[in-house]
């Protein structure tokens, strides 16, 4: 029998339990929390001492099954993650970022980490798509005009015809990539992999990170879908910064940690940028004193660009055919190497 602890709390959920009991040879164990925990508030980035903010009251049952679990499915992870269950040979992460079980202490010899890449693509995709509209069709001046009941223009300007570049070449990336062509514009890329004249299918011209300001200084718009890694960190700096032309819009849907905040903030209140969107900080959440909050043109939102409508199925999905996988013995979809992104 392989045990099984759900760690994720919409999993509990008796639709999903049930779906995990029906499977020959897996017994699901809840990690609880505590009743009307605010789980969902607490940011996923980092591994958490047990028992966490959010299940205090459950310190002694968690650390029970934990010692029994083989498998684990969880977006917050606890620290010294293979002290407190020994057992564990698969981690199914609930989302794309790996980041906080790279900071968990998993033995990497022993234990397979899997995750959601591609999951949240499409409603992530037309969230970057409908902010970068909002900016260019001048949404917002519309609003206000309305509320201050002045009948005044407010044109925009076309989509089509614009240059999108796109930093990270993952599902959310290419699914960015996707809808800008469908609406008549250019895309460029970069990826990690990426060597100087490389090509890809995905976007009409492939950079590799070496290039990056060259590729910056051709957008009209800059996405940011790449990973956290130790590469990443602030990978928009000051720079890097400086490369976009100032009309330029930049976007961030992946973390927070690769843009240089403080740097941001000063170069959208002295040299601004058309507008920076930005859907992830570091940390989060984002403190109140943050002097993004009152800048002109900045757009803020509560790393919510993904839409939940058909998450938690998606979601369940991709690791209830992985559970049959493992236990069947055939090979995971969406294995993460850790040591290849460059975590410690």
């Amino acid at each position: 029998m392989t045990v099984v602890c759900v760690g994720f709390p919409p999993f509990a959920d008796p639709r999903y339990l049930d779906r995990l009991r029906a499977i020959e040879g897996v017994e699901p164990l809840v990690l609880p929390i505590d009743a009307d925990a605010d789980w969902a508030g607490a940011t996923a980035h980092d591994a958490y001492p047990e028992p966490p903010p959010w299940a205090k009251a459950v310190a002694a049952e968690r650390e029970a099954v934990l010692a029994k679990s083989e498998v684990l499915v969880a977006l917050h992870t606890p620290d010294r993650l293979s002290e407190r269950a020994p057992k564990l040979r698969w981690i199914q992460g609930a989302g794309a970022g790996v980041e906080q079980f790279a900071r968990a202490g998993v033995d990497r010899e022993r234990v397979v980490l899997t995750n959601c890449a591609g999951v949240a693509a499409t409603s992530i995709s037309e969230w970057v798509i409908g902010r970068l509209l909002q900016v260019w069709k001048r949404f917002r001046d519309t609003d206000e005009y309305q509320r201050a009941h002045h009948f005044r223009r407010s044109y925009g300007r076309t989509f089509s015809g614009s240059t999108v570049g796109i930093v990270g070449l993952g599902p959310i990336g290419c699914a960015v990539a996707a809808r800008t062509r469908a609406l008549g514009g250019r895309t460029l890329g970069v990826t990690r992999s990426a060597r100087p004249g490389d090509m890809s299918a995905d976007v009409d011209r492939l950079y590799a990170t070496s290039e990056l300001h060259e590729m910056l200084g051709e957008c009209d718009a800059v996405v940011i879908a790449a990973p956290a890694t130790p590469e990443t960190h602030h990978l928009f700096d000051r720079d890097a910064l400086a490369a976009m032309p100032r009309e330029a819009v930049l976007v961030n849907v992946a973390r927070g940690s690769l843009i240089d905040e403080a740097e941001l903030a000063r170069v959208m209140r002295e040299e601004p940028l058309a507008a920076a969107i930005l859907d992830v900080f570091d940390p989060e959440p984002l403190a109140p004193e943050s002097p993004l909050w009152d800048i002109p043109n900045v757009y803020i939102s509560a790393h919510s660009s993904i839409s939940l409508d058909h998450y938690m199925d998606d979601v369940f999905e991709i690791f209830a055919d992985n559970l049959e996988r493992i236990l069947a013995g055939r090979e995971l979809r969406n294995v993460v190497d850790m040591d290849r992104l460059g975590f410690e």
